[in-house]
C-alpha cells in the first residue's frame, strides 16, 4: 500500500484491520511489524489490540529480519508490514531477492503479507494500492468510523518483467 500524500490513510487501515471497541477487526489475528516504532497503541482500544502482536523494530535491517522469521513460523495468517517511517536509502538497500524470497516463503504458508511504505518498494508485488483519504482539517475531530468511509484504495498498475 502506498499512500496518496505523507502517510495519508496508513494508519486509518490499521485502524480498521483492528476494529473498534467490539473488536470486530477483518483478522481475528494479526501481526504489525512496525518498521520505525511509530505505532501509537494508546489510540486504540484494549480489544482492538488485543487481537495485535505488535514488533517494534527501528530499521529495515530489522523489520526484513523479523518479518521473515515470522512468515517462515506459518502460523500467521495476515503479516502487516509498516515501512512509512523509514528512509528511503534504508529501504532501498534492501535486495529484491529478499522480497521474492519473501513472497515465496508467504505463498507456500499461505499467509497473507501486507508492505506499507510512502513510495513503491516491493519489486515483486502481486497488487500495489494507492490510499487516499482526502482529509481536511475540518475532519480533525471526526470519528474514526467517518474517517475510514473516507479511505479509498486505487489499484496501480504493476510493471511485469517477460
Amino acid at each position: 500500500m502506498i499512500p496518496a500524500g505523507p502517510v495519508a490513510g496508513i494508519l486509518l487501515m490499521v485502524a480498521g484491520l483492528l476494529g473498534e471497541d467490539d473488536g470486530a477487526g477483518l483478522q481475528p489475528e494479526m501481526v504489525l511489524v512496525d518498521g520505525a516504532d511509530g505505532f501509537d497503541p494508546d489510540s486504540f482500544v484494549d480489544a482492538a489490540c488485543s487481537k495485535l502482536l505488535w514488533v517494534r523494530c527501528r530499521s529495515a535491517l530489522e523489520m526484513i529480519k523479523a518479518a521473515d522469521l515470522l512468515i517462515h513460523d506459518g502460523n500467521l495468517p495476515f503479516i502487516l508490514l509498516d515501512a512509512t517511517g523509514l528512509d528511503r536509502r534504508e529501504l532501498g538497500d534492501i535486495p529484491a531477492s529478499a522480497w521474492w524470497r519473501m513472497k515465496q516463503t508467504a505463498e507456500r504458508n499461505g499467509s497473507r503479507v501486507v508492505i506499507m511504505a510512502a513510495a513503491p518498494l516491493v519489486p515483486c508485488a502481486g497488487l500495489r494500492l494507492m490510499l487516499s483519504a482526502d482529509l481536511s482539517l475540518r475532519h480533525f475531530d471526526a470519528d474514526r468510523s467517518e474517517l475510514l468511509d473516507r479511505l479509498r484504495p486505487v489499484s496501480q498498475s504493476l510493471r511485469r518483467a517477460t
